[in-house]
């Protein structure tokens, strides 16, 4: 992780300021846009779609919030920004989170449909990636105790674990690229801290991930805090009162300041 970017107190420092916190909306949707301004050459694509998924595939490329994620991007990366973009741990998390739910959902659908899949709740979803995780796990210890014969390619279950994981060096290297990963450290949280910015934003039917993304962002000490999620901009400005920090709410925002 970025370690050299903060203080010994887990401050941001001085020369990587001004900072801006992504939550993990903005940062699903960042993952998201990785590759989507590539054009491959339709005789390069293994699979060619049906006319009816170009269809949608033209469709989402009109989503005009995703096409300024896909801009914002590339500032982060090839641009010359005035602004360091930070991750924390807890957005990563949350990542995966995402990641491996969206994935299992993909594959599922294309394998018995999406009306069956849609049914399933995050617990479900759940119990079906810990059956995975169960039967690879099971697959190993047969490939060591010669029960079944070592796989000289990639076997199936290999395929759905790498496939529903994120793995941190294809994070760093492509899906996270141009942002920074920062430790959280130092960073407190008591009883008594309740009854100060938190409380105002429980109030006002905050999660609590959306609370600890805020007070991380502020013990980072961040200038900005950025999020899709329509509950921060009904608490915008009682973040502000509390924090001092600026909320950027849509890619606009986002994109006026870099």
């Amino acid at each position: 992780m970025n370690h050299s970017i903060l203080t010994k107190q887990g401050k941001i420092k001085k020369k990587f300021k001004p900072a801006m916190y992504l939550d993990t909306s903005v940062v699903v949707d960042y993952w998201m846009t990785e590759g989507m301004d590539i054009e491959i050459p339709e005789e390069d694509i293994l699979f060619k779609n049906e006319p009816h998924e170009i269809i949608i595939k033209d469709l989402l490329k009109t989503d005009k919030r995703l096409k300024k994620v896909i801009d914002i991007r590339n500032k982060f990366i090839f641009g010359e920004i005035k602004i360091t973009p930070i991750v924390s741990p807890l957005s990563f998390l949350e990542l995966v989170e995402w990641k491996a739910e969206a994935s299992i959902k993909q594959i599922a659908s294309q394998a018995v449909g999406a009306i069956y899949i849609q049914r399933k709740g995050r617990k479900e979803i759940g119990d079906l990636l810990a059956k995975i995780i169960e039967l690879r796990k099971n697959e190993l210890d047969d490939m060591k105790t010669g029960k079944i014969k070592k796989a000289e390619q990639t076997t199936s279950l290999e395929i759905l674990v790498n496939e529903t994981m994120l793995n941190l060096s294809f994070a760093k290297g492509h899906g996270l690229r141009g942002l920074y990963l920062a430790d959280i450290i130092n960073f407190n949280f008591s009883f008594q801290e309740c009854f100060r910015d938190p409380y105002g934003l429980a109030y006002l039917q905050l999660g609590i991930g959306d609370i600890l993304h805020i007070m991380i962002a502020k013990h980072l000490g961040c200038d900005f805090i950025a999020s899709f999620d329509a509950d921060f901009k009904r608490a915008k400005d009682i973040i502000i009162e509390n924090t001092g920090m600026n909320v950027l709410t849509d890619p606009d925002e986002i994109i006026a300041i870099l």
